[in-house]
C-alpha cells in the first residue's frame, strides 16, 4: 500500500470513529428533573427529560414494585432521585438504579391500579419531554346514602384480648372477619359492581347502581351484627379479661368528588386583521388586594389572572380580534383606572374576571353569573363625567364633545347616546357568555344581574363583571384552582364573545373613526329610542324619512334593530 493510501485510510479510520462517537452521543439523553403530583385519587410522577427518551416499563405480579428504565442516560449518575411523596398516594417509596448508562426508578406500590406511562412532546409551556407516570388508588369506600354528595372513608379498629373466640360470623353476606376493616368490604364489592373506563375511572351502569346499593346496604348492617356476636362472645368467654374496642373514624373528603377537568381545545395564535375588534380583560383584585379566599387557601387573584390568561390566548386565535389586558401580572390596580386603561387601548369591550364569594361562609351558593352597569349607575357617571369635562376623552365621542362649548343639551345626548347604546351591547353581550358558560358549568343566573359596579362605568365601551364560581363553596374551590377548568371557563367565555360578534353585526362598536363621524352626523339631529314592535321603515315613515337615509346617518349597515337603541333622525 503506497503512503497515500495508507493516510487515507487512516483518515477514513477517524472520522468513522469519531461518527459512531457522535452517534452514539446523539442518542444520549438527560434527565432534567424529577417532579410529583398528588390528589386523593392518584399520583403521578413526571420524568423531564432533554430529548425524546428511550424508555421501558415493568410491573411484579403481586403489583406490588413497578420500574421504568430510562435508556442511554449521559447523566447517569447525577440523575434526580428525590420527590416528595404524599400520605395520601399509593406509592410508598421511589428508589434509583444505575445499570450503566440507564436509570432505573423503581417504585414500591401499595393498593395501586395498574399504573400507565405515556410521553408527552415538547409544547410552548415546556421545551422538554415528558415521561408521565400515573398511579391510581386502588379503591374509595362510597357513602350508603344515596343524597349524600360527600365520598366517605372508613376504618375500623378491633383490639380483641382474648385469642381463643373466633372473630369470623357467618352472615346472608357471606363470612364476615370483623378483623378485617368495613372498608376492604366495600372495595371488593365497589370493585364487582364497577368497570374500569379509557381514562383509568371506574364506573358502574344504572342496574349495577341498584343492586350496588342493595348489597352495600346489607354488608353494612351484617358487619354491624357480626361485631356485636364476636363481642358478645368474647364477653361470655372472660367477661372479666376480654375487652373490645372498637374505633370508627369517618373523614369526609369532598376532593375525592372533584375529579380534574379535561382540557378544551388548545389555541393556535393568529394574526390579526388590520383593524381587529379589540376585547380588554380585566383580572380582578390583584396585588395587596387578594380578593376572596377559599377555606383551602385559594386566592381570586390568582384565579381571576389564570383564567384571563387563558381568555386573551383564545380571543388572540381568532384573526377578528385583539385581547389586551388591564394588567398581565400580580400587581394592584385601582378600579377607576381599570376603564381608563381599557380607553387607552381603544378597547371594543370591557370584561372583569372575578370569582365570587359569600361573607357568611356558607358552602351551598354556587355557579356562574354575569353582571352589568344598573341604569341609575350611568346616569350618575354621566352627569359627573359632564360636570367635570372627562366626556372629552370618550371614545369616539370626545372630538365632538370639543364642539359642544356652551351647548350642554347636545353633550348630555351625545354622553347618553354613548351610554345607553354601551350598556345594551354589554347586555346582547352577557346573554350570549351566559348561554356559552350554561353548556359546561351550573350558571346561577340566567339573565345578567344590574350592579352599580365602579369597573363597569364607562359610558363609551361596553362592559361587564363574570363571576365565574364561588370560592366559599368548597367544590367549586377545588375546581377554580384547576388548570384546565380555568381554560374551560375561558374557552367558553370566548365563545360566547364570537357568538356576539358574528350574531349582532349591527351593534358592534365601529372603529374610532367611525364612531367620530356618527357623532358628527348627529350633531342637531332629533333622535328617538326603539320600542318593542318598531322597524327601520315603521320610523322612517312616521317621521316622513326613508330606511336608506336613516341608515346612512346612523352608520346602520343592515335594517335590524333592537330595543332600546337609539336612532337619530335626518
Amino acid at each position: 500500500m503506497t503512503p497515500i493510501f495508507k493516510r487515507i485510510a487512516a483518515l477514513l479510520f477517524v472520522v468513522f470513529t469519531l461518527s459512531i462517537s457522535l452517534l452514539n452521543t446523539a442518542y444520549a439523553q438527560n434527565i432534567k428533573n424529577l417532579r410529583s403530583f398528588h390528589n386523593t385519587q392518584k399520583s403521578r410522577v413526571v420524568i423531564d427529560t432533554a430529548t425524546k427518551p428511550n424508555y421501558a416499563t415493568s410491573l411484579s405480579a403481586n403489583k406490588a414494585v413497578f420500574s421504568v428504565r430510562v435508556r442511554d442516560v449521559a447523566n447517569a449518575k447525577t440523575a434526580p432521585t428525590q420527590v416528595p411523596l404524599s400520605s395520601k398516594s399509593c406509592i410508598t417509596s421511589i428508589s434509583k438504579k444505575l445499570d450503566g448508562d440507564d436509570v432505573r426508578y423503581i417504585f414500591g406500590l401499595k393498593d395501586c391500579s395498574n399504573p400507565k406511562a405515556f410521553v408527552l412532546a415538547p409544547s410552548k409551556d415546556s421545551k422538554d419531554y415528558r415521561i408521565v407516570l400515573d398511579f391510581e388508588n386502588g379503591y374509595s369506600a362510597f357513602s350508603s346514602n344515596s343524597n349524600s354528595s360527600s365520598n366517605t372513608r372508613t376504618t375500623t379498629t378491633i383490639t380483641q384480648t382474648n385469642s381463643s373466640v373466633s372473630s369470623k360470623v357467618s352472615t346472608s353476606s357471606g363470612t364476615i372477619d370483623v378483623n378485617t376493616p368495613l372498608a376492604t368490604y366495600e372495595r371488593d364489592l365497589w370493585i364487582k359492581y364497577t368497570t374500569v373506563g379509557k381514562g383509568g375511572a371506574r364506573s358502574m351502569s344504572p342496574k349495577n347502581a341498584q343492586a350496588y346499593k342493595n348489597e352495600l346496604t346489607a354488608l353494612r348492617a351484617n358487619y354491624q351484627k357480626a361485631k356485636q356476636q364476636v363481642a358478645s362472645n368474647k364477653a361470655s368467654a372472660n367477661k372479666s379479661a376480654s375487652k373490645t374496642k372498637v374505633q370508627s373514624t369517618v373523614t369526609h373528603d369532598v376532593e375525592e368528588l372533584v375529579s380534574d377537568t379535561s382540557a378544551p381545545p388548545v389555541p393556535v395564535k393568529a394574526t390579526p386583521i388590520s383593524r381587529p375588534f379589540i376585547i380588554c380583560i380585566d383580572p380582578g383584585h390583584g396585588g395587596k388586594d387578594p380578593g376572596a379566599i377559599g377555606r383551602r387557601g385559594v386566592r381570586e387573584k390568582n384565579v381571576t389572572l389564570a383564567i384571563s390568561k387563558a381568555l386573551v390566548n383564545y380571543i388572540n386565535s381568532n384573526k377578528q380580534f385583539r385581547g389586551v389586558f388591564t394588567r398581565s401580572s400580580d400587581i394592584f390596580i385601582d378600579l377607576d383606572r381599570r376603564s381608563e386603561i381599557a380607553r387607552r387601548k381603544k378597547a371594543d369591550l370591557l370584561i372583569s374576571i372575578h370569582a365570587d364569594s359569600v361573607e357568611s361562609g356558607s358552602s351551598t351558593a354556587r355557579g356562574a353569573s354575569i353582571l352589568v352597569l344598573s341604569e341609575n349607575r350611568a346616569s350618575r357617571e354621566n352627569n359627573k363625567n359632564i360636570r367635570n369635562g372627562s366626556s372629552k376623552h370618550l371614545l369616539g365621542v370626545g372630538e365632538v364633545m370639543d364642539q359642544s362649548v356652551g351647548n350642554p343639551y347636545l353633550a348630555t345626548a351625545l354622553v347618553d347616546m354613548s351610554s345607553t347604546n354601551s350598556r345594551s351591547e354589554g347586555n346582547l353581550l352577557a346573554k350570549e357568555i351566559l348561554n356559552s358558560l350554561s353548556r359546561f358549568t351550573h350558571v346561577r343566573k340566567t339573565s345578567p344581574i344590574s350592579r352599580s359596579l365602579a369597573v363597569l362605568k364607562a359610558p363609551d365601551i361596553p362592559s361587564l363583571l363574570i363571576e365565574t364560581g364561588y370560592l366559599s363553596n368548597r367544590y367549586e374551590e377545588i375546581q377554580l384552582n384547576q388548570p384546565n377548568y380555568q381554560k374551560q371557563i375561558a374557552y367558553r367565555i370566548y365563545l360566547g364573545i364570537k357568538s356576539y360578534y358574528e350574531k349582532y353585526p349591527a351593534q358592534k362598536i365601529k372603529s374610532r373613526q367611525e364612531s367620530y363621524a356618527r357623532t358628527k352626523n348627529v350633531k342637531g339631529k332629533k333622535s328617538v329610542t326603539v320600542k318593542k314592535g318598531e322597524s327601520l321603515s315603521i320610523i322612517a315613515r312616521r317621521y316622513g324619512t326613508t330606511v336608506t337615509a336613516i341608515k346612512k346617518l346612523n352608520n346602520l349597515n343592515s335594517t335590524n334593530v333592537h330595543v332600546g337603541q337609539t336612532i337619530y333622525i335626518p
